[in-house]
C-alpha cells in the first residue's frame, strides 16, 4: 500500500497576519488558533475541503468531537473563520472548502519521498558513471548514454 505524505506550508508571517493577529486577541485565542491550525489539517487530504458527515448535529460540534476540543470553541473559532472568509460553505451542504488552503498543501508519496532522500545524501557526493548506483522507480525513464573519447 502506498503511503502519501502531506504538509501545509505556512508563511514565516502566518502569526503576522491581520486574521491570525485579530483571532490572537480574542479571550481564548491562542485555543481558537491552535483549533483554526487543526482544521487546516484536517482539510489536507481532502485539498482544501472539511466534510462534515452529520455525526453531529453541527459541523463545530463534530469537529469539537474529533478535535477532542470544547464545542463552544470549535463554534467560535468557525464563526471566526466564516466572517473573515477562512471557510466556506459549498453548494453541497456537506462539503466546506478552506480558499486559502489550495496554496498551502503539499504532497508527496513513498516513492517521491525515497528518491528525494536518496538525492539528499548524493549531493555531496563525487560523480562517478562507472560506479553510480540506480534507484528503483516506479516510472518509466529514458536512458543516457555516455561515450567515452
Amino acid at each position: 500500500m502506498k503511503k502519501k505524505y502531506y504538509w501545509i506550508k505556512l508563511k514565516e508571517d502566518f502569526f503576522s497576519q491581520p486574521y491570525i493577529k485579530k483571532l490572537r486577541k480574542i479571550a481564548g485565542g491562542d485555543t481558537y488558533t491552535i483549533i483554526y491550525l487543526k482544521i487546516l489539517l484536517l482539510s489536507v487530504k481532502n485539498n482544501g475541503y472539511i466534510i462534515f458527515q452529520h455525526i453531529e448535529k453541527t459541523l463545530a460540534e463534530e469537529l469539537a468531537l474529533i478535535f477532542d476540543e470544547d464545542t463552544d470553541n470549535v463554534t467560535v473559532t468557525i464563526e471566526f473563520m466564516r466572517a473573515n472568509k477562512l471557510i466556506e460553505q459549498i453548494e453541497n451542504e456537506n462539503e466546506y472548502l478552506l480558499p486559502d488552503m489550495l496554496s498551502l498543501i503539499g504532497t508527496e508519496s513513498d516513492s517521491a519521498k525515497r528518491v528525494r532522500e536518496y538525492r539528499e545524501r548524493q549531493k555531496n557526493k563525487p560523480i562517478n558513471f562507472e560506479n553510480q548506483k540506480t534507484l528503483h522507480c516506479n516510472a518509466k525513464v529514458t536512458k543516457r548514454f555516455f561515450y567515452k573519447n
